[in-house]
Formats: structure tokens, C-alpha cells, sequence
């Protein structure tokens, strides 16, 4: 029962990230500190931006719904993301550093030119937009929870959430609010984990109750169903500007390699004890909401202050989530598009466009996140995991092979063949899925995306675009 302790529970997390996030916000001095913190971040600021954006309400309330609608199959959501922040570390991480970009795409027109760069844009905007909308959702079932309110005025709520807690700090900001984040969040899910064990929910009695398939299944959706989700997270990670952008703000090579490994190791914890909290509940007979599983736990099963906070935690892990995938947005969108527009515009006219980029980066932020919202207010499919493999899925389908191509392999593919590798992995994904086939369209646009990656490194048609 939600009680006025358990709101002031609720208030002082959120007071205190307020707080938080405004220590850092009197440094922003200029674009570079908005969108990578100057170059000065330490290892456990890479985890915090990184992890702060990849870990969200996917992680933990879809992975919670998730497992009990599903199982144990739940966990390739965060075992993947581990997977490929460990990928991350051992190839691509020190490379990355070194070029001292801002963006995925200004690595991409630099290799390959404007019309790869145009597609990759394209590509990694679509995918991470959904991803956004994923969030969105994770949020307003939170608030659904505590609140009795309409989902439009808890998506509205949500939209406030995550614009506030960007719009003025940027990537300084959020690098502090992330390692805060993250610490509640393993305490958060630590305390759950524990509470399940302590009211019986053991893995043996758990084991014991619920049948072999679907719930200890660890492909219980099907074998290449979850592998495809297990592959989407890693080509996501490689293809998603708020995660490269964590390795863009580190202090030199050695700290971007070892927050990436740090990444790695935190991430696939937290999915095995939201799979726990949703087997037991499915294991103690509860009838719930699938996307209620998580909350629904914590309000329950805590005294109301101790739940409040909590609860609280919750939220800003959804929110923080869903603020990095926006900055990310909204840095390509500022940095790649509509700065180099209208400082275009403005210096054909004899106007010097000097101190536009921070407006520029506010205004995309928020765009970003209106858009998000109304996408949220008539989405059909509410299974939040559904929206972030596809999000992941699009966005590496037309990105992955082309970002490796232009950092592991400089000067060995030309544009021709990025583009075609970019083209046919967004295409090739979109229309497996229009046209009605059966399977995971990620696997077709992929393994036509790496198809002409190949040929292309075979070939000596260097030409640029």
C-alpha cells in the first residue's frame, strides 16, 4: 500500500539526484563539454555514462516482465550488452579514443564520406529513437504503479524527467548522475534478489514449481529468437552514439579500455536478479501486469519508506536511461546535422555563427524528447524488451559493419562498398520484416550487410564518394 512514507522515500531520491546533477553544470562551457565532458572522464565516469545509458527500464523492469511472461530466456538483454561492452574494451575502444570525434558519424564521413555518413545517420537515429520509446514505457508502468493516473499524464511525467535531466548539464551532468544510478541500482536489486530468497522464493523452489519450458528454458521464445536478441545487444553497443560517446570522454586510451571492461563485468548481474524477482513471482502465483512484475515487487514487499526510495531508484534508472539515448540523439542530430546547416546558412550570409551550438544542443534534446513522447502515447506493443531488440536491431543492421570497416579496418574498404553494407543491412532488415517472413530480420540484414563488408575488403575501388 503506498503511504506518505513511502512518497517521502520517493521525493528525497529525487531531490538528492536533483541536487546531484547540478553540481557539474557550472563548467559547461562550451559544445565539447556538453557532449563528452571535456576528455576528462575516469574510468568509473565511462561506466557511468555508458552503463547509465545501456541499463535502463529494459534491463530491469523489461527483464523482470521479460522473465515472467518468459523465463530465464530473459537474460539475453543484458548478457549481450555484456558481451558487447567486453567486445568493446578488447577492439574498438582505444581506436575510438584516439580519433578524438564527437560522433559515430563524423568517424564515418571521415572514412567513407557524405552519403555513408547520410545512411549510417539515418540507420542509427531510427534505431535508438525506439529504444527511447522503450523507456518511456518502462516509466509510465513504474508510475502506473504508485499513481492512479491516466498513461498519457504518466508519459507526460516521464518526458519532464528525462528533459530535466540533460538539458542543462549535458554529458558532465550525466556522467555523475550515471555512477549515482548505478550504485542504487544494484542496491535496489540486491535487496530484491534477498527478499525473494527471504520470503522462499529460492532457485530450488523455483526450479521445483514453474516447468522446464518455457521459464528454465534458456531459449524458451525459441533458439534463434533469443540468440538474435543476444547478437542485436552486441552490434548495438558498437552502433549506439551515447555509448561510444562514453569512450570519446575518457581521459586517455587506457581509461576508455578499462571502463568498457568495467561495463562489461557490472551489466549481466542485474538481468540475472531481475530474472529471479520475475520467476518468483510467477512461481508464488501472482496474477499481474507483466510490465507491473518489478515495481509491483518493490512496493509490495518493502515497508513504505524503504519501498519509496526504492521505487524512486527505479525511476531514475528509467529516466537516466532514457536521457543518455536522447543526449546521444540529440548530439548527432546538433553536431551532424543541424549546426553544420545552419552555420552554412548563416556564414553565406556574412553572419558569424559563433555561440549557436549550445542553443542548437538544447533545442535537439528537446525535440528529441517530445517526439519520443508522442511515439509512446500510440505505440500497440507494450513489451518493453520487444522495442529495445528491435531498437538495438535496427540501428547495428546499417551502422555495425560500416563502423567496423572505418575503425578496425582504416583505408582497406571503399565508400562504395560501406554504403552498399549500410544500405542492405537497414533494407534488408526493414524488409524481411514489412514483407511478413518468419524469423528475426536482424539475421538477414546483418548477413547481407557482411556479405559486401567482405567483398569490399577484397576490393581495390577506393573511390570516394
Amino acid at each position: 500500500m503506498v503511504t506518505m512514507l513511502f512518497f517521502f522515500g520517493v521525493a528525497l531520491v529525487l531531490i538528492s539526484f536533483a541536487l546531484l546533477g547540478m553540481m557539474p553544470r557550472g563548467g559547461v562551457k562550451g559544445a565539447e563539454d556538453f557532449t563528452v565532458a571535456g576528455r576528462r572522464s575516469s574510468p568509473l565516469s565511462v561506466v557511468g555514462v555508458l552503463l547509465g545509458a545501456l541499463v535502463g527500464g529494459a534491463s530491469t523492469i523489461g527483464t523482470a516482465q521479460m522473465a515472467y511472461m518468459w523465463g530465464i530466456s530473459a537474460i539475453w538483454f543484458t548478457l549481450g550488452a555484456g558481451i558487447g561492452c567486453l567486445l568493446l574494451a578488447l577492439t574498438m575502444a582505444g581506436p575510438l579514443r584516439r580519433g578524438r570525434k564527437e560522433t559515430i558519424i563524423q568517424i564515418i564521413r571521415e572514412a567513407f564520406g557524405q552519403k555513408v555518413a547520410a545512411t549510417v545517420l539515418i540507420s542509427s537515429l531510427a534505431g535508438t529513437f525506439l529504444s527511447v520509446v522503450a523507456q518511456f514505457l518502462s516509466g509510465a508502468a513504474l508510475i502506473g504503479t504508485v499513481a492512479k493516473v491516466r498513461t498519457p499524464v504518466a508519459l507526460g511525467l516521464m518526458a519532464l524527467m528525462v528533459f530535466a535531466f540533460i538539458a542543462s548539464g549535458g554529458l558532465k551532468s550525466y556522467g555523475v548522475l550515471g555512477k549515482a544510478k548505478l550504485l542504487m541500482l544494484y542496491v535496489l536489486m540486491g535487496l530484491c534478489a534477498f527478499k525473494a530468497m527471504s520470503i522462499g522464493e529460492t532457485p530450488l523452489k523455483i526450479a521445483s514449481t514453474l516447468p522446464f519450458h518455457p521459464y528454465l528454458n534458456p531459449f524458451g521464445r525459441g533458439f534463434f529468437k533469443d540468440i538474435g536478441a543476444c547478437v542485436a545487444l552486441i552490434v548495438g553497443v558498437f552502433s549506439t552514439q551515447i555509448y561510444l560517446q562514453s569512450i570519446f570522454a575518457a581521459k586517455d586510451e587506457a581509461t576508455a579500455k578499462k571502463g568498457a571492461f568495467l561495463s562489461a563485468l557490472l551489466m549481466p548481474p542485474l538481468g540475472l536478479m531481475g530474472i529471479w524477482v520475475g520467476l518468483s513471482l510467477r512461481s508464488a502465483g501472482v496474477e499481474i501486469e507483466p510490465s507491473h512484475a518489478l515495481p509491483w515487487f518493490v512496493v509490495h514487499h518493502f515497508n513504505p519508506m524503504v519501498g519509496g526510495i526504492l521505487w524512486a531508484s527505479l525511476f531514475i534508472t528509467t529516466v537516466g536511461c532514457a536521457a543518455g539515448l536522447s543526449l546521444g540523439m540529440a548530439t548527432n542530430l546538433a553536431r551532424d546535422f543541424v549546426s553544420p546547416a545552419i552555420e552554412g546558412f548563416m556564414s553565406s550570409k556574412g553572419i558569424n555563427p559563433r555561440g549557436t551550438e549550445m542553443l542548437v544542443l538544447r533545442t535537439s534534446v528537446a525535440a528529441v524528447v517530445l517526439s519520443a513522447l508522442l511515439v509512446a502515447l500510440n505505440g500497440k506493443d507494450g513489451t518493453i524488451l520487444n522495442w529495445g531488440y528491435m531498437s538495438m536491431g535496427l540501428r547495428g543492421s546499417g551502422t555495425f559493419f560500416p563502423m567496423i570497416g572505418a575503425v578496425l579496418f582504416p583505408g582497406r574498404i571503399g565508400p562504395k562498398w560501406a554504403l552498399g553494407a549500410s544500405l542492405a543491412g537497414l533494407v534488408g532488415t526493414l524488409g524481411w520484416k514489412a514483407l511478413g517472413y518468419e524469423g528475426e530480420p536482424l539475421y538477414f540484414g546483418l548477413a547481407l550487410s557482411m556479405v559486401i563488408f567482405l567483398l569490399g575488403l577484397r576490393s581495390s575501388d577506393h573511390q570516394r564518394l
